[in-house]
């Protein structure tokens, strides 16, 4: 009924594909991987090894201080990482052990676009009124001061009036937006309201 093969096992009906591989041994051996390295090689072009940059060296690492990272909050972490010439993992952990529990870009990024904005309306308050413009003035000094020190103590949070200061600055320009979408610009949207912000 079933047929036994040489070994004395039952033949299968079906067919089985045999494999000329060792699955004892590794699929690439030492000599096989050195030819594909030196096909790399070859196929590169010349200048490309001479781009590539180097990373820091493991006490360049141990020697970064604040002061060398602080000049790179401007940046997001990535580009931040490139510039030190370090890895993003590293760049983390150097940040912890200095007391950075977040990449504080992004709040710098957020009070650069408030600074710009107040800049704008001083500009346009000057025009009109003495008092409006003195508190535009005064708001974005306060502004460039909170920026320094989260330059120096990156662990800070923004402090809460300008989170709500921000706030008040993302409604307005809705508000302008859809108003302007919709042909009713009046002349009150032009006109930011920033002195009741100057205490």
């Amino acid at each position: 009924m079933h047929e036994l093969n040489r070994d004395g096992f039952h033949k299968s009906r079906r067919s089985q594909p045999v494999f000329g591989l060792d699955l004892n041994c590794p699929p690439c051996s030492v000599a096989s991987f050195e030819l594909s390295e030196n096909k790399k090689t070859v196929q590169s072009p010349p200048g490309a090894i001479a781009k590539k940059r180097k990373r820091a060296a493991t006490k360049d690492i141990a020697g970064i201080s604040l002061e060398d990272i602080v000049k790179y909050f401007d940046l997001p972490i990535v580009e931040a990482s490139r510039n030190l010439r370090i890895g993003l993992t590293v760049l983390k952990r150097k940040c912890r052990e200095l007391g950075i529990p977040r990449w504080p870009h992004r709040k710098i990024k957020s009070l650069d676009s408030l600074i710009h904005n107040l800049q704008e309306e001083a500009v346009r308050q000057e025009q009109e009124s003495e008092d409006a413009a003195r508190a535009v003035a005064k708001r974005k000094k306060m502004l460039e001061r909170e920026k320094e020190n989260i330059e120096r103590k990156p662990f800070m949070e923004i402090q809460s009036e300008t989170k709500k200061f921000r706030q008040d600055v993302f409604k307005r320009r809705h508000r302008a937006r859809s108003l302007q979408s919709q042909g009713n610009l009046g002349s009150h949207v032009g006109h930011c309201q920033y002195a009741n912000y100057a205490n």
